[in-house]
């Protein structure tokens, strides 16, 4: 008896313990726990992002966040790489894992768990042959997009009239190229991150300026609850720089991985410094230029980067009249290469793109255009002594050209304006930085005509030079770097002709005089405004509180809260101060809305909800004309916006709100969270915090998020010490 009673409870047993074994294994949480590492899905295309070294080990931007995380939080992280449709399908289908490098759509931040941003991407074109600038200017192209990625999602949202003469969708990057290299599409468009390929030529284009797409995680649901903790650590690696020198790091030790330096080129580096012949006076836009003292072009970027990215010692020697030694000298490196196109020597050296090299011909304004270069004939043509062009109206016309020679551009604008020559014969950048900004000589002379298109310059290497496959991996990577990057420094003010200097010194001290006797009635009219605004300020307030009954202390609470958040933000002071004095006016449109309305016991219908809506613009309408600056009309204006696109009244999106109406409205709820009302009770504290962070992403910007979690009990502080 009491052997089958055993026999029953070890059977009984055996049962519960069976059921709770399966009921453990079905159960999302029980599953994240059984594997000790936790699935970070990667795509797996080379970036600056993600890539694997030759010997397979994972590096790249999201190998350092997880590393970090893990060391962080005890996690078990671990990336685990994917093709783009095997990660598509898992993240649509809410796959247990952390997803890394997605891109954040409207539809996304509604339905996906997402963290805060990590950085945003361009949206940019790539094509081997042609540029845009403008959205339009793809209308009539063929082009690629990718499968399964939210970049033809985001451009035909914000350029919904945008039509493209074919769309082809491709599986990967790696066979959009190819169908450009096959000329079977003309323009392959995604975010630049998946443009960092330095193993071919192809030209970036801009097209999208407005279009930055942010890049984030995303959760599976299961995964929930880490997502706070992420952002947690997302918020200190902003605010201690981390963020922006992981990211920095991982683009330069990405490029730096797509160089492969051979044993026979390390062995002539460690015994050699390369030589490098540069035009000294000349200027051979794009590939050298100069402003002032300060050199540009690609030539100086490869330069830079052999110096900077590999440690290659580079001996730079600067040649005055340059073309006339280059037709003399054999230098082996010649970064600014000038040769005819029927000369096909050069295509065995050449490590770069070629581009046709035109001068330009300048005349007065009254003068004829060159529709043809041959009735250059018999006229005066001014150069610089020695220069290309020199050498060029030399070779090509002999002695039917009369060919005046000086020593600076300046000299040559003062030949012309004294009518000693025709016609200025130069590199179209070296004149226009001279009469940039020059608006009165600018009147006076025009582009007149260009040169022939027989020569051709670009980076050539003498094939048996030891590095030559070297410096041709170098000048893809520069090349690469500067499209993607860099951005044209601004050239510095203009030189001036004689003449127009004496006019503008005269014009100069006549309003440095009249500026003098200015700023004592400034000063005055200052002190003035700003007693004027307050008052202003403080007599709408007055009228919006008498006929909003629940406004009470609100104004004075939400004023508070947005000189707390945007001193947080080191904001400059006049601002900060802006913000603080004008957020108490952000309701004050409910003036014009219907007592029957604002008054309501009960909840609003769609209708009444609408009317109410309309305070935003009412308020702004009501301001105008007061001159109290943008900062109070975007408040106004813009405080119900959201920051996923959802608010009113014009539905703006991110960075597009106004930093000060993304402050107000974000201190606006928590107030009103906080406040009691005719149709709800008060929040507590923890109740409104919730909810407030529960916006991250949607309806708050998320860095303002971040700062509302160091701030969050300051917040409580002013609405107790104001409490109505």
């Amino acid at each position: 008896m009491n052997l089958r009673r055993r026999t029953l409870r070890v059977t009984s047993l055996y049962w519960i313990v069976l059921t709770l074994a399966l009921f453990w294994a079905r159960c999302p949480f029980a599953q994240t726990l059984s594997d000790d590492t936790l699935p970070v899905w990667v795509y797996d295309a080379d970036s600056f992002e993600f890539w694997r070294t030759p010997d397979g080990k994972m590096s790249g931007f999201y190998a350092t966040l997880v590393s970090a995380l893990n060391q962080k939080y005890g996690l078990h992280l671990e990336l685990k790489p994917l093709s783009g449709p095997e990660i598509g399908a898992r993240f649509n289908a809410n796959d247990h894992g952390v997803y890394a490098g997605v891109l954040r759509t409207e539809a996304r931040a509604h339905s996906k768990i997402l963290s805060s941003q990590l950085f945003s991407n361009e949206v940019v074109a790539a094509s081997p042959f042609m540029t845009v600038t403008t959205p339009d200017q793809l209308a009539n192209t063929r082009v690629l997009f990718r499968q399964n990625d939210a970049t033809l999602e985001s451009v035909q949202k914000r350029y919904p009239d945008l039509t493209f003469r074919s769309l082809r969708l491709v599986s990967t990057s790696e066979e959009a190229f190819r169908l450009l290299a096959e000329h079977q599409a003309d323009f392959y468009i995604n975010d630049a991150s998946e443009m960092e390929n330095t193993q071919r030529y192809y030209l970036l284009s801009r097209p999208f300026p407005e279009l930055r797409i942010p890049v984030v995680l995303g959760f599976s649901p299961d995964l929930k609850a880490l997502r706070e903790k992420v952002n947690t650590f997302l918020g200190e690696w902003y605010r201690s720089g981390e963020m922006r020198l992981a990211l920095e790091e991982s683009k330069r030790q990405y490029l730096l991985s797509r160089i492969a330096i051979s044993a026979e080129e390390k062995a002539w580096l460690a015994h050699n410094r390369l030589q490098v012949w540069l035009p000294k006076n000349e200027n051979f836009a794009p590939l050298i230029w100069k402003t002032g003292t300060d050199r540009h072009g690609t030539a100086i970027d490869m330069i830079n980067d052999m110096r900077d990215l590999l440690g290659i010692p580079v001996e730079v020697h600067y040649v005055d009249r340059y073309f006339q030694a280059f037709s003399t000298q054999h230098w082996p490196v010649r970064l600014v290469n000038i040769a005819e196109r029927s000369d096909v020597s050069r295509a065995a050296g050449r490590i770069g793109p070629e581009i046709a090299w035109h001068n330009a011909y300048y005349n007065r304004i009254e003068q004829p255009f060159l529709w043809d270069e041959e009735t250059i004939r018999g006229q005066r043509v001014g150069v610089i002594a020695g220069s290309f062009s020199a050498q060029y109206l030399q070779n090509r016309f002999g002695n039917d050209v009369v060919v005046v020679a000086r020593q600076r551009i300046k000299d040559l604008i003062d030949a012309i304006e004294n009518n000693e020559i025709d016609f200025i014969l130069g590199d179209l950048s070296s004149l226009e930085s001279i009469l940039r900004g020059n608006e009165l000589f600018r009147g006076v002379l025009k582009v007149a005509g260009i040169t022939r298109t027989e020569f051709i310059i670009g980076p050539w290497v003498d094939p048996q030079h030891p590095l030559f496959h070297l410096l041709t991996q170098v000048n893809r990577l520069s090349s690469f770097r500067t499209q993607l990057e860099r951005h044209e420094d601004p050239s510095p003010l203009p030189s001036l002709t004689k003449n127009t200097f004496k006019f503008i010194s005269v014009v100069l001290l006549i309003a440095a005089l009249f500026s003098m006797g200015m700023l004592v009635m400034m000063r005055r009219h200052i002190k003035k405004n700003r007693l004027m605004n307050r008052n202003i300020v403080q007599a709408l307030e007055k009228v919006n509180r008498a006929h909003d009954d629940e406004t009470g202390c609100h104004i004075q609470r939400v004023a508070k809260y947005c000189g707390l958040m945007a001193r947080g933000l080191h904001l400059p002071r006049k601002l900060i101060r802006e913000i603080e004095h004008f957020a108490s006016l952000h309701d004050v449109g409910k003036i014009a809305v219907p007592d029957r309305i604002l008054r309501k016991q009960g909840p609003l219908t769609p209708q009444e909800f609408d009317e109410m809506k309309l305070h935003t613009m009412k308020g702004w309408m009501i301001i105008q004309g007061l001159g109290l600056g943008s900062v109070a009309e975007n408040i106004i204006h813009y405080h119900h916006e959201k920051w996923d696109g959802s608010g009113y009244p014009e539905g703006l999106r991110g960075d597009n709100i106004p930093l000060e109406a993304r402050i107000l409205a974000l201190a606006d709820v928590y107030d009103a969270l906080r406040q009691k009302r005719i149709y709800k009770p008060g929040f507590s504290h923890e109740a409104a915090c919730e909810v407030i962070l529960q916006g991250d992403g949607q309806h708050f910007d998320p860095q303002l998020i971040t700062l509302f979690r160091q701030q969050h009990l300051q917040f409580k502080m002013i609405f107790d010490s104001l409490a109505d």
